[in-house]
């Protein structure tokens, strides 16, 4: 079971990001089992160190679904569909610890913006009827269940847009539990520690 509490919305710019490629945290010291599903090209960019002070730019596979036990372990899972559909969701490992896991997850975007949000609250910046957002938050208890937030963003200029995820689990930021797929490979195989807040990018828009 989970709790959601208010979501409030930051505007949060982002310069000077180092690229990485791929980026892995240790899944195994998690507990964690993943399966990755079909589709999705490799990722690109340059390798950077996880005790760097910028937040790294990472490439997310398409279309790729990872799996995960609620209760069995500590995660914040991004996945991404072709068409600028995002969906980020997390497990606590409440079954092994008897504790709940206190998660403020904030998504924002530097250009573009944010719609079709579900599961977490932002900040209007539109029409009433067709919100859009430059930033969204979700704060959720998290015990022996999934908690999650979708929403898009769409394509402008030809851009593609970059995510930027701040994710605190009891307010502490902690890069080792975020996790996506590149290169067909949990964060691209990468075994450093990757930065929180942390860049994401589509790899194929």
């Amino acid at each position: 079971m989970s709790a959601w509490a208010l979501v409030t919305t930051i505007g949060l710019g982002v310069a000077g990001a180092a690229c990485v490629l791929g980026c892995e945290a240790d899944a195994q010291s998690n507990g964690y089992g993943y399966a990755a599903g079909s589709g999705g090209g490799g990722g690109s960019g340059s390798s950077s160190g996880g005790g760097s002070t910028q937040p790294m730019l990472v490439d997310v596979d398409p279309n790729q679904t990872m799996s995960a036990t609620p209760g069995e372990g500590v995660g914040v899972f991004i996945e991404y569909k072709t068409g600028g559909h995002w969906r980020i969701w997390w497990t606590c490992d409440t079954s092994k610890t008897g504790q709940s896991c206190a998660f403020d997850n904030i998504v924002t975007v530097a250009t573009g913006s944010i719609t079709n949000v579900v599961g977490a609250m932002g900040q209007q910046s539109t029409s009433p009827t067709a919100p859009t957002f430059q930033g969204v938050e979700a704060t959720t208890t998290t015990t022996t269940g999934i908690d999650q937030m979708t929403f898009d963003t769409p394509f402008s200029a030809g851009e593609t847009p970059v995510i930027t995820l701040d994710a605190k689990l009891d307010g502490v930021e902690n890069g080792q539990y975020l996790f996506f797929v590149q290169r067909g490979q949990i964060n691209g195989g990468y075994r450093g520690m990757l930065t929180d807040p942390l860049l994401l990018e589509p790899s194929i828009p």
